[in-house]
């Protein structure tokens, strides 16, 4: 699926159908009659398209040594995705995502939908200019840099609501929680790395975003980068002590299950033990009152209270 895009006289991005000159086309889920279009009209290498096909393709920059006008320019590193675990919870990886820049269009590709990229569109404050693709690039990689600061407050967010039902959590539900946002800070970590790498590498090229203005744009951009590996490790070394602590709150409170359950069968072990004492076939003391039974039960009742009453104060209960 190829959108289109170009800026409007109010700074805003509108959708286009026709194509047209320095315009920005998003590229979602290529196929190949696609990817062949676009080799076609803007002399794109292949293999610029297709990077994105691959999930685990590792970020990287080409052609950004060379002058504008000589060879398209790809970007390509990793954004955050939501998915869903094997198992069902919410799950966060990454994925792809190139932009090209060319002297006829700037292009962006991906095989996964990008939210960011939506959030992008309709946001009006930024006033990018379609025209400018040195500088429409940079605002898209703020913009991802971005989307993963917001998925970890999110993470930081569940992690304080799970803190709160700790006190009561005896199942693997947490477990199986705190694996899935292990698996996503993970995911993160290793991806803003390489991330990191290739704004370092932008950092030092001579022929882009070598200007004052793009500079600092790009300081920024590496800037939100910085925070959102400050927070994934703060995160995930909160979420390695949460782990040992959910394993151990766990096994606690099936502790004080069990020593509950012991106490409540200690008590009703105690009328079994009388009425299959008065049940056997022999004379017992009180066997030929009228009230032997009303008795038996009161002087039941009187032992499983002060069982009770024993067992609070040793705090079996």
């Amino acid at each position: 699926m190829i959108e289109r895009f170009y800026t409007a006289t109010d700074g805003t991005l509108r959708p286009t159908t026709t194509l047209q000159k320095n315009c920005w086309l998003h590229v979602e889920a290529p196929t190949p009659a696609e990817i062949e279009s676009l080799v076609d009209h803007f002399a794109v290498p292949r293999d610029y398209l297709t990077a994105v096909l691959d999930d685990r393709e590792n970020p990287r920059a080409e052609g950004i040594e060379q002058a504008t006008d000589e060879k398209p320019a790809l970007i390509l590193l990793h954004f955050p995705h939501e998915t869903i675990s094997p198992l069902g919870y919410r799950e966060l990886t990454t994925y792809p995502f190139a932009i090209i820049l060319t002297p006829q269009a700037l292009i962006t590709v991906t095989n996964r939908p990008a939210l960011f990229v939506q959030d992008f569109i309709v946001r009006k404050e930024h006033h990018v200019n379609t025209n400018e693709h040195e500088n429409f690039a940079l605002h898209l990689l703020w913009y991802i840099c971005h989307s993963y600061v917001s998925y970890l407050e999110q993470i930081g967010s569940e992690m304080a609501h799970l803190e709160k039902s700790l006190s009561v959590a005896s199942g693997n539900n947490e477990l199986y929680q705190l694996t899935a946002m292990q698996k996503s800070l993970i995911q993160f970590q290793i991806a803003l790395k390489r991330n990191q790498h290739l704004l370092n590498e932008l950092q030092t090229t001579e022929f882009y975003f070598e200007s004052d203005p793009f500079s600092a744009l790009l300081q920024d951009v590496m800037i939100e980068s910085d925070q959102a590996q400050t927070m994934t490790f703060r995160q995930k070394s909160i979420l390695d002590e949460y782990n040992n602590m959910v394993s151990s709150v766990v096994s606690n409170n099936l502790n004080i299950i069990m020593k509950v359950l012991t106490s409540i069968t200690i008590i009703l072990t105690i009328p079994t033990i009388i009425g299959g004492i008065y049940g056997m076939n022999v004379r017992l003391p009180g066997a030929a009152l009228a009230h032997a039974f009303s008795l038996i039960m009161l002087i039941t009742l009187i032992i499983c209270w002060l069982s009770g009453y024993w067992l609070r104060k040793r705090n079996f209960f």
